[in-house]
């Protein structure tokens, strides 16, 4: 199968169908929980702010304070930008930039974040370390990213589990992590941050959460459709099961007895310098 050696290609992209799914992301993963006491008048950084669900939570906790989100997609910048002026949210803004070598100065906020973002780069200890950079000293920078590792699905979908898992191979090979989690202390210790504090968090739906359990089967569904015609075209799949996989989330939707199981990790550290 083919080896991708060059920068890590981001398999999501930024279609409405992509954009539906990162804004619906929250009704089952939460908005800002996971990141430090935010208190009014605080500047932070997203970095990776793809739609802006994060950021348009935490502008509002922080006002008057500011909050920017940089992303490389303009696709994500414009609606992101779009949704925090209808919704009149005026101390958020979006930029385009480059996670590797952000625009801003040394010392710039007082905290940093990023969500989903370190699995698809190529030098997550660089991308902190970076992240810290424009940190004041004794601010922080938090990481939070999908546990693989942690996943436990009823009734058994045993088809639904060998795509995600050529889905997870794919992303290795297009230069991705797909256990970043479980690497975050080891990130943050690495690129120079103290205090280092990290945890896994597990969420779970039950049959009896219609609209989460929607919410999940139609971001999976979404999800391997962007990487379908790659799978195919590499054989790590089978149209079959593609087909096998799609009648299992079905039955999950359809089940009384569904229950679903995620993990992640979120991890914190102090810049001290």
């Amino acid at each position: 199968m083919p080896q991708y050696k060059h920068e890590p290609e981001y398999l999501h992209g930024a279609e409405a169908s992509e954009q539906a799914r990162l804004e619906a992301m929250v009704k089952i993963l939460g908005g800002a929980e996971f990141l430090p006491p935010l208190r009014p008048g605080m500047r932070i950084l997203e970095v990776g702010c793809g739609t802006g669900t994060i950021a348009r939570e935490v502008a509002e906790r922080i006002a008057p304070g500011q909050i920017i989100g940089v992303d490389q997609q303009e696709a994500q910048l414009q609606t992101a930008g779009r949704i925090a002026a209808r919704r009149g949210i005026g101390n958020v803004s979006f930029r385009r930039g480059d996670a590797a070598g952000l625009e801003f100065p040394d010392a710039e906020f007082d905290g940093a974040y990023c969500r989903f973002l370190l699995e698809h780069v190529a030098d997550p200890v660089g991308i902190v370390r970076e992240m810290a950079r424009v940190v004041r000293p004794g601010g922080w920078v938090c990481a939070f990213e999908w546990e693989n590792g942690c996943s436990v699905i009823y009734p058994d979908s045993p088809a639904v589990a060998k795509v995600w898992q050529a889905l997870y191979d794919l992303q290795v090979a297009m230069g991705g992590d797909a256990v970043i989690a479980r690497k975050l202390y080891g990130i943050l210790t690495q690129a120079g941050l103290r205090q280092v504090q990290a945890e896994g968090r597990a969420w779970s739906i039950t049959a009896n959460d219609k609209e989460k359990l929607r919410v999940y089967v139609d971001g999976a569904r979404e999800i391997i459709r962007q990487g379908r015609d790659r799978l195919l075209s590499e054989r790590r799949v089978t149209e079959e099961l593609l087909k096998q996989a799609d009648d299992e989330y079905q039955q999950l939707l359809e089940s009384p007895v569904t229950f679903v199981m995620e993990g992640h990790a979120c991890a914190t550290g102090i810049k001290v310098v």
